[in-house]
């Protein structure tokens, strides 16, 4: 099942058990059966019968201005009301919530570790090794320890990015440089592509560990997601900018910091799917990064109902 990129701006129709989306280029036709998910970045019409029409066919819809702006996310499926208790009973433990937590920042930096030394950087990966002795099952500590961390990471991959690209200091919202503006763009494709994945299993993504459950709507995701950042977000980064595939023309200003261009945005679209559509051997199997993401979420589904101790996914 594919992602469903909408950059142009148009109209998304029901056609029979097609999707057809209609602008000023023609209309492009697309079979129901091949698509997973739609990401929406141009301004797009859609009325309720197509909503319907994706959420009987349980396929969520991104929306994306300036930033993320929200998802359509069809009736859970696959909910269970046991794992969702168990979620729950998890959550409200602070021990057992903050071991969970734990694991993610321990991936996390595990993981980020291994880019540096992929790169040269050997001696900073030690370095940077050495905050996982600082974790607690206390989950404000893992936080700081995790923002440390991944302050010193920032660091490190600026002797690694080109010149233009280098992060001097992360920002958001809006991005001041170059390199923030395609790192907060990456990130959000990464946190969207794994609400994806949880949509396809028993896990409700309303509660997270490591992210508080709030009234922020998704946060399971986000869990997810820092220990897959280095993995899929800066490795790509580090491979997009170093072999120039973007440039200082595929940006341009907004009233306050920087965005990437509709051609700019076509290209980092392309290579975050290519990149979620690859294979990694993961013991005696290869599997899409899609499919990596989703078995750690079954990993975990596995350790909330008492059957396995979870384990984050490591590169090597």
């Amino acid at each position: 099942m594919k992602r469903l990129f909408i950059v142009a701006n148009g109209t998304l129709k029901r056609k029979s058990n097609t999707l057809a989306l209609e602008t000023k280029e023609g209309t492009k036709y697309v079979p129901i059966t091949t698509v997973g998910s739609v990401y929406v970045f141009g301004e797009v019409r859609m009325n309720k019968r197509l909503l319907q029409f994706l959420s009987k066919n349980h396929v969520p819809v991104h929306f994306f201005g300036k930033h993320y702006l929200g998802s359509f996310y069809p009736r859970l499926f696959n909910a269970s009301g046991f794992m969702v208790l168990k979620q729950v009973e998890a959550y409200m433990d602070p021990r057992r919530r903050g071991a969970i937590a734990r694991k993610f920042v321990e991936g996390a930096i595990k993981n980020m570790a291994t880019v540096l030394r992929e790169n040269r950087l050997s001696d900073d990966a030690l370095k940077l090794r050495e905050y996982i002795s600082m974790l607690t099952d206390d989950v404000d500590s893992t936080m700081g320890v995790e923002g440390n961390a991944r302050s010193f990471y920032f660091s490190c991959l600026d002797k690694v990015l080109p010149q233009g690209f280098r992060l001097e200091k992360r920002t958001r919202r809006p991005p001041e440089n170059m390199g923030n503006s395609l790192m907060s763009l990456m990130n959000t494709l990464l946190y969207t592509a794994v609400l994806d994945e949880v949509y396809q299993t028993h896990l409700d993504p309303r509660v997270g560990f490591l992210h508080s459950t709030n009234f922020r709507r998704f946060s399971l995701n986000l869990d997810v997601a820092e220990v897959f950042r280095p993995v899929i977000v800066d490795r790509l980064m580090i491979s997009m900018t170093k072999r120039r595939e973007l440039t200082e023309d595929d940006f341009e200003d907004m009233t306050a910091g920087l965005k990437l261009t509709q051609d700019g945005l076509k290209k980092v679209l392309s290579a975050v799917d290519k990149r979620l559509s690859s294979t990694v051997k993961v013991g005696k199997r290869k599997m899409s990064y899609s499919r990596v993401i989703r078995t750690e979420l079954y990993k975990l589904e596995r350790h909330l109902s008492g059957d396995v101790e979870y384990s984050p996914f490591l590169i090597r």
